[in-house]
Order: structure tokens, then sequence, then C-alpha cells
């Protein structure tokens, strides 16, 4: 007979007030993104998100008091994923063409995998007729924009080349409309065949870049 490990016989670890907030704000956030995926900005209520969230509208307003502070919350903690995805799919890669096509992939999936991404679009697009929303994310949006746009140049410690700024902006709108196609029922394998005609053109585009002096 095996002796139990001293671990085992440790009583279980009681969560702490930081771990159920922790734990309330990842319901909300996750029930927030369903709701944009599947009804769009202007149907996902703080009350729709609290009863989809299971959470109480008291807690739900103590850990943000507005709708906006909520879609602020979810671009930020995409951000955060996003910049995650980019780092793994980069870190091994040495040379440019390498770096390019992980860069690539990983765009290809931030369209395909989970919700995430068309729900950010949706807060994106609700920004022109909401100015409270506006005023909450435009500064997040700022700082999640030029923190990418500078590592994935590889110049964060200076302004990135002006060339690789004005083809990373056409790669978002072409993800942008991938999104918004795919919300519209497009078959994803049609989609990949788009992005892979694109692709080709975006991938010696940044190469290009990437072999010029600045």
């Amino acid at each position: 007979m095996t002796a139990p490990s001293p671990s085992s016989l440790l009583p279980p670890r009681r969560r702490t007030q930081a771990d159920r907030s922790a734990a309330t704000r990842a319901k909300i956030l996750e029930a927030t993104v369903m709701l944009l995926q599947t009804q769009g900005y202007a149907a996902t209520t703080i009350q729709r998100i609290s009863k989809t969230a299971n959470v109480s509208l008291g807690a739900l307003q103590h850990h943000f008091p507005t709708k906006s502070q909520v879609m602020a919350t979810v671009l930020r903690h995409y951000a955060l994923k996003r910049a995650r995805l980019y780092r793994r799919a980069l870190s091994m890669q040495a040379t440019p063409e390498q770096r390019v096509d992980a860069m690539l992939d990983t765009m290809w999936r931030l369209v395909t995998d989970g919700p995430e991404f068309l729900a950010t679009v949706e807060i994106e697009l609700a920004r022109r007729s909401d100015p409270d929303l506006e005023a909450v994310t435009a500064p997040v949006l700022e700082r999640i924009d030029q923190f990418m746009t500078r590592w994935l140049s590889g110049q964060r410690m200076a302004p990135p080349d002006p060339r690789f700024v004005e083809l990373r902006l056409l790669n978002s709108a072409l993800l942008r409309g991938l999104a918004v196609e795919r919300a519209r029922g497009v078959p994803v394998e049609n989609l990949a065949r788009s992005f892979e005609v694109w692709r080709r053109f975006s991938r010696t585009e940044f190469l290009r870049i990437a072999a010029r002096p600045a």
C-alpha cells in the first residue's frame, strides 16, 4: 500500500476574497464576450450580462460600474491574450521569413479561434455612437495599438518603420472584415482561401520592409 504524500494530508486551501473576485470577473468577461458574439453590442446589456454570468447585478456593478468599463476590460483582456499568442509563436523564430510566417499564422488564428476577436470588433464599431464607450476605450485601444505595432515590428525602443505601420493597418482591416464575414455565415474554408491570397502579398511586403533600410 502506497503511503499518502505529505501534500495530500494538508487541508485544501480555502478560497480567498481575491480568488472569489477574480472568478466573478472572469465569469462576467466570458458572458460579455459570448453575448457580443451572438447578440451584438446593443443587446449586450448589463442586465443580460448579469443573467448570463449567473452573477447578481449588484456584484457585477461592484466590479464594473458601467457597461463601458466592462467593454474596456474585454479589450484589455483580449489584448493580453493576443500578445501571449504572438510571443509564443515568434519566440523561437530566428529569421525574418520565420517571424513573418509565424505572425501571419497567428493573425489567422485570431479570427478562427474562439469568439473574442468578433467581440472586440463589435465594441470598436459601437464606439462611433456611444460617447461614454469612446471615452473609456480610446486610451486602452491606443496603448494596445502602440504596444502591438512596436512589438511585432521588432522596434520596441524606437518608432517602428512607417511602412510596417501602414501594412499592419491593412492586415488589421482585413482581419476585421473576415470576422464580420464569418459572423454573416461565410464558410471558414472560403475565408481561408481569401486569406491565403492576401497572405502571399502581405508576406512579400513584410519581407521587403525587413530587407530595406528605414
